[in-house]
């Protein structure tokens, strides 16, 4: 019987309520207790709760965008968060930003109907497709053809390996180049290991802090999927170092900002995370309140006076 065929015959398809070819391991069956270990009444549910937070992530910033320009006039402190928040990310001034602004729209798109994508293999823990090699390398066996044991280089992130030394990895994507029935793309959640939040509404978001300090297994597969339906999205198996990679958290965001940030993946998420929090602006990366903008501007003397003209901001 084929991996597909097997998928279809199992008693856990959870695809089947979210998404044509999202398949959750009925190889390994590691995803049979999602719900348990992330909270919830039962597998469904939290696979639901996962995508709806995914989905609405990317929709909410996706309508921000689009509704940007007419609220210049009507609502000029919301206009600053956004086109604040974006420049933030993706440098505004850029000489290609009509070019920018559209391909993290059409980034969020895709983001907002990922549950319908497909050739996608989920899995809540990957232990049963690794196998330690002397030299410090490894040997895949793929869950959908396990005749299939590919070599793999001592680099090669996995669920045990990343979460070793206060690492926290909550989730990786590994695969082929594209995607089909035959070599889908395996999205891996680190259910066991995970040490952080899950979803965005256990977030409390406070004056000072950081985007970096509000990841969740939901921001953590709105990245992954990033790479999967969009083709050229930065990847790195250096740690964010590699040349031309992709950069990570907010410092690396701000290395790529004027360069190929539409292409890096964090830079997206934590653009959309920040849009998701209504009561918070992000002009200095790190959460600062209505009242908290104001007094900075005024304190900066005529240039703050002139933001605070130019937008037709009134104080809070």
């Amino acid at each position: 019987m084929s991996w597909i065929a097997t998928a279809i015959s199992a008693t856990l398809l959870l695809a089947g309520s979210v998404g044509a070819n999202i398949i959750w391991d009925p190889v390994g069956h590691t995803c049979d207790t999602i719900g348990q270990a992330l909270g919830q009444t039962d597998a469904n549910a939290a696979v639901a709760k996962l995508w709806g937070d995914v989905e609405n992530l990317a929709s909410y910033a996706l309508a921000r965008m689009d509704n940007a320009a007419n609220l210049k006039g009507s609502d000029p402190w919301e206009y600053l968060r956004i086109i604040g928040t974006y420049d933030v990310f993706f440098d505004i001034q850029h000489p290609e930003s009509a070019t920018r602004w559209e391909a993290v729209r059409t980034a969020l798109s895709a983001i907002s109907k990922v549950s319908q994508t497909d050739y996608v293999y989920m899995m809540c823990d990957d232990a049963y497709m690794w196998a330690d090699q002397p030299d410090g390398t490894l040997v895949w066996t793929t869950p959908h053809d396990q005749t299939q044991k590919i070599p793999m280089g001592a680099d090669q992130v996995n669920c045990a390996r990343a979460n070793t030394g206060g690492k926290n990895l909550i989730a990786y994507r590994i695969g082929w180049p594209v995607r089909n029935e035959q070599n889908p793309a395996y999205v891996v959640m680190c259910a066991k290991y995970n040490s952080g939040d899950i979803f965005l509404d256990s977030l409390n978001f406070e004056a000072g802090h950081s985007l970096d300090e509000y990841t969740t297994l939901t921001t953590t597969l709105f990245h992954e999927f990033l790479h999967v339906l969009i083709s050229n999205m930065r990847g790195d198996m250096a740690g964010g170092t590699a040349a031309g990679g992709e950069r990570y958290q907010v410092a690396g965001t701000q290395e790529v900002r004027s360069t190929y940030s539409p292409e890096n993946p964090d830079s997206i998420a934590l653009f959309a995370l920040a849009m998701s929090t209504d009561s918070f602006f992000w002009l200095t990366t790190k959460a600062e309140t209505k009242q908290d903008v104001w007094n900075r501007f005024m304190s900066a003397g005529q240039e703050g006076q002139n933001m605070i003209v130019s937008l037709g901001l009134t104080q809070p």
